[in-house]
């Protein structure tokens, strides 16, 4: 899950946001990726709620 949030700041942002915004503010890096971890893990039980 951690390199999936990596890879797709890399590509809305530039290459090394992730990292840099973890170093520069420790806070707002991880509110970031539980905004991130929450978002699709909501999409992940609305589509197994649909098939299902």
């Amino acid at each position: 899950m951690y390199e999936q949030f990596i890879e797709l700041t890399n590509q809305i942002f530039w290459e090394g946001y992730a990292e840099q915004l973890a170093q520069e503010d420790p806070e707002k890096f991880i509110l970031e990726l539980n905004e991130f971890m929450n978002t699709y893990q909501c999409r992940q039980w609305k589509i197994k709620s649909f098939y299902w």
